[in-house]
């Protein structure tokens, strides 16, 4: 029994806690509305499997030690900032090779959504905020969980990300092309992801 709640209490959490406005929801809405939706797609599933390993991490008891350490989470902070920087600046350069001059969108191949995947991963992994959430929510929801209930819960968390971050990227592609939302979208997502990234560091100084 605890088997099966393991895995749907993991794949709820997922669900609920990627909702919040966060880097990979501003990246997904940002990508989808400069006609990446390959790579949208992508930054969902790599958002999940980050998701999954910091709740791994959480529930087994790791991630504790990890966010035990200050220097550590100050310099995991200081990574996750530049990677997000980094990241705001290369979608900013590169949203006008991405929308198709015709007004369409451009879907991409497999090699974009597998760059969407290491991107989701590397946007989320470092984050020492995110995976201090999930060691909160581990000590509230299931303290001294075994490694197969931890393997299960993180499972879920990982399905039930990818789930929600995938549907994001498919409800904003229902927008059309022309709405004036989608003109605005790159630079409120560039202003939004470089003000986490100074967040996270400020928190850790």
């Amino acid at each position: 029994m605890n088997v099966l709640y393991a895995a749907g209490l993991g794949f709820g959490l997922g669900v609920v806690t990627g909702m919040p406005l966060g880097v990979i929801n501003i990246a997904i809405v940002d990508a989808v509305a400069t006609g990446r939706q390959r790579f949208a797609s992508g930054l969902g599933l790599g958002g999940g499997v980050a998701d999954a390993v910091h709740a791994m991490l959480a529930f087994a008891g790791f991630g504790r030690l990890v966010i035990a350490d200050p220097a550590l989470v100050r310099d995991l902070a200081i990574v996750a900032a530049i990677t997000i920087v980094a990241y705001a600046v290369i979608a900013w350069r590169s949203r006008a090779r991405a929308v198709d001059p015709r007004g369409g969108t451009q879907t991409g191949n497999d090699s974009s959504r597998i760059r969407g995947v290491a991107t989701g991963i590397g946007l989320t992994l470092p984050n020492p905020a995110a995976l201090a959430a999930w060691v909160a929510v581990a000590a509230a929801l299931w303290p001294g969980a075994t490694l197969l209930e931890a393997t299960l819960l993180a499972g879920g968390v990982g399905a039930g990300s990818a789930l929600w971050f995938t549907a994001l990227a498919r409800w904003v592609g229902r927008v059309r092309r022309d709405h004036p939302a989608l003109t605005l979208i790159p630079r409120v997502a560039m202003i939004l992801l470089t003000g986490i990234a100074v967040a996270g560091v400020v928190r850790t100084l």
